[in-house]
């Protein structure tokens, strides 16, 4: 991992990507421009997540498949040092991968077969504020983002269920019996028991233990 001065008069970028001969290429086509100042570079996830908070670069270019993984890494630091542009640099043109990149923060998603001089402007007026991923694949990145999402059919059928019925729901996903569900709600057994049918019957659900293992993985852990 290499480090330089920062100088505050240019933008400063760190590069990381673990192909080293690409990773050269493109810290050499930032040096011969006036305006920018490669201040590390490096070959790993945990590699860009030091560099940033070692020198909270204006921009960081990393990579999407490297050790470590990219996307996790752009999402730490989007996180941490909101301030820094992370420009994600790939191969794929995989539309999900690309989302994904997104939602981690990154402001930019550029495919390696861009020349030097285009990495140079995309990186410049992502800098000066905008936003870029490849014209041939904006329209259908639009597309996919207003596309509704599908509704999981479990949590369809658990929206069914009455405020009681999912606070009964939820004490089932801590493994108490009907009895103890009584105890802790203030109710009769019997009231129990009809809101556990319910439960079974909405949720279509074969018997307890699959409306438990539900509940683990869809309930709030509480209704306050």
């Amino acid at each position: 991992m290499l480090e330089g001065c920062l100088n505050t008069d240019r933008r400063s970028i760190v590069v990381v990507d673990d192909h080293s001969l690409f990773r050269s290429g493109v810290v050499q086509a930032f040096r011969d421009v006036d305006d920018f100042d490669v201040v590390g570079e490096g070959a790993t996830a945990e590699d860009a997540i030091n560099l940033v908070e070692r020198l909270t670069p204006d921009i960081a270019l990393t990579d999407v498949s490297m050790p470590g993984g990219g996307l996790g890494a752009a999402q730490k630091i989007c996180k941490r040092w909101p301030r820094v542009k992370v420009i994600m640099l790939t191969v794929s043109e995989d539309q999900e991968t690309v989302l994904k990149a997104l939602d981690a923060g990154s402001v930019g998603y550029v495919l390696k077969g861009v020349s030097a001089p285009d990495l140079v402007s995309i990186v410049r007026s992502i800098a000066d504020g905008e936003r870029y991923v490849p014209p041939g694949m904006a329209v259908q990145l639009l597309a996919a983002m207003r596309k509704p999402q599908p509704v999981d059919p479990i949590q369809a059928r658990l929206a069914l269920l009455s405020r009681a019925e999912e606070r009964v729901l939820r004490l089932l996903g801590h493994g108490l019996s009907n009895r103890e569900i009584a105890e802790a709600t203030g109710v009769q057994v019997k009231t129990v028991k009809f809101h556990v049918s319910n439960i079974l019957a909405k949720g279509e659900f074969k018997n307890r233990t699959e409306a438990a293992i539900a509940a683990q993985r869809y309930v709030p852990a509480s209704d306050e």
